[in-house]
């Protein structure tokens, strides 16, 4: 039996080795770099070890090494260390000589088993018989098959590293395109330059990484179970879990036709609910209203509208001073604080009185917007987001913005929406899914800008430039600086049912006046 040649499978383990480490990031490269040097040190220190050479002289079955060899007893003399070099010297030169007289031994017939035997018994005069059997060649072996085990591992690893280098799709929900458009697109370049294993593809619907949202659809996410928590991601000092990271925001404001309220005899918007109420019942009746062209409210309810009593409803209220609500009931039945029945009379009766556009429960909110930007709507509740659409209409409306009319005087509360982004629940590749979920966080105030949202950030402090710069963002900033701020819980599940409550309560009272 040949041994095996040590050397040359080092040589290959380092080359592949080699091969690895170039397409390992700089910290993964400087942990295999310690592993390299731990590892041929080991296997230094194994073949060189006194452990090992007596071992391999015991297995050997030959004579006992001498203390000086082993043990490291009296050192050699000169002569001897002469005498070994010369016969290892000798021992390398005749290495092919004794390889050819191998190939030729081969070719001719081989010898029976005695013979065989006979030849190991009696060895040719002047020819070098290692001391070694075959039993302690099996130290070199173990280091063998140790090296080859190692190399079978780093060679998969690189195996894994060279397939993972085919590009991985990371698949986004179709809303992230509807949402951001064309700043979505310079993302996903820009993402997939500075990680060219990467591609970010459009999913199906089913089966994103990926969930962009707002708060029309965050609860009904958290109550089918639809998003993944971030905590392994995200640390909180409360321990909760953390479902989402928040992108952009916008604040609730009051839309008005400027037109439409100049014709009725007003010269400003309303800024209490009873100069509100004056200024709808003075629209009401103007020349178009009577014809039924224009109308002082509009709301949007429709089932089909998941944002429709947080838009139209929840403002009322919070413009009070007061919360809508204060929980469900033992018995399942929603406890309305005082502000908010006040608000559902409030509405019923402009009802009542035809200062509402027909259709309250069937027209969702963009329906509503696309109204007012054709001259049919004086006025309505609305978001900072719509800013940009209603701008965008042709011929396009001569309107502005302010607070949501209060009871009194005084300090604004206005609420704000936003809009969202988790990882789906149903992810295989989690872990890539936050690389690029955290790149786009980290750029929200591009989105902000793109969609001239105000305040644009829900941890900004100061206008953007793009505010600073644009009269009417900078009259949504000053209005949402000026206010306070309502908290909506918009992942809470409770607080669909709520809305879901509100809206029949809102339908019945609405019918008892009819």
């Amino acid at each position: 039996m040949i041994k095996p040649n040590m050397s040359h499978y080092y040589r290959k383990f380092i080359e592949k080795s080699r091969s690895l480490f170039a397409n390992l990031s700089s910290s993964r490269r400087i942990d295999f770099s310690l592993f390299m040097v731990g590892l041929r040190g080991f296997l230094m220190r194994v073949s060189m070890s006194s452990p090992y050479k007596r071992l391999v002289a015991r297995l050997s079955g030959g004579t006992k090494p001498s203390p000086s060899r082993v043990y490291g007893g009296t050192k050699p003399s000169a002569a001897s260390l002469r005498a070994r070099k010369e016969r290892s010297t000798i021992g390398r030169k005749s290495l092919m000589a004794s390889a050819n007289r191998v190939r030729r031994s081969l070719k001719k017939k081989r010898p029976g088993k005695r013979a065989r035997d006979r030849r190991l018994r009696q060895p040719e005069e002047g020819r070098r018989i290692s001391t070694r059997s075959f039993a302690g060649r099996r130290v070199d072996i173990v280091l063998f098959v140790a090296t080859l085990a190692v190399l079978a591992l780093v060679s998969s690893s690189y195996f894994r590293r060279t397939t993972a280098s085919a590009p991985v799709s990371i698949f986004v929900s179709r809303q992230y395109w509807t949402m951001f458009g064309e700043t979505a697109d310079s993302f996903v370049r820009e993402f997939e330059g500075q990680n060219p294993g990467f591609r970010v593809l459009m999913a199906e619907e089913e089966y994103p990484d990926i969930v962009f949202f707002d708060d029309g659809e965050f609860a009904a996410l958290i109550e089918a179970g639809a998003l993944a928590s971030l905590s392994p991601y995200i640390y909180t000092e409360t321990g909760e879990d953390q479902w989402v990271l928040p992108l952009v925001s916008f604040v609730d404001l009051f839309f008005y036709n400027i037109d439409i309220l100049q014709e009725a005899g007003n010269d400003r918007p309303p800024r209490t609910r009873t100069e509100f109420l004056t200024t709808a019942r003075s629209v009401a009746e103007t020349e178009a209203a009577t014809q039924g062209e224009v109308f002082p409210f509009a709301m949007g309810l429709s089932e089909a509208d998941p944002l429709g009593v947080r838009r139209d409803f929840y403002p009322w209220v919070w413009a009070l001073g007061g919360e809508v609500h204060s929980g469900f009931t033992e018995d399942g039945n929603l406890s309305l604080t005082g502000p908010a029945a006040n608000t559902v009379n409030f509405l019923a009766e402009m009802n009542r009185e035809g200062l509402l556009a027909p259709g309250t429960f069937e027209t969702t909110g963009r329906e509503r917007l696309e109204q007012f930007t054709e001259g049919r709507i004086a006025m309505m509740l609305a978001s900072a987001r719509d800013i940009v659409f209603v701008r965008d209409r042709v011929p396009g409306v001569n309107f502005d913005i302010t607070a949501v009319p209060a009871v009194a005087l005084g300090r604004n509360r206005l609420g704000v929406s936003g809009i969202y982004a988790g990882i789906s629940s149903t992810s295989t590749q989690p872990d890539t899914a936050w690389a690029f979920l955290v790149f786009v966080a980290g750029r929200s105030h591009l989105l902000a800008s793109s969609l001239g949202a105000v305040p644009g950030s829900f941890f900004i402090s100061f206008p953007s430039r793009y505010i600073e710069e644009d009269p009417m963002y900078s009259k949504a900033w000053d209005l949402f600086e000026a206010a306070e701020i309502v908290e909506f819980p918009s992942g809470d599940i409770l607080e669909k049912e709520a809305g879901l409550v509100i809206r029949e309560l809102l339908f019945r009272a609405f019918e008892e006046v009819e």
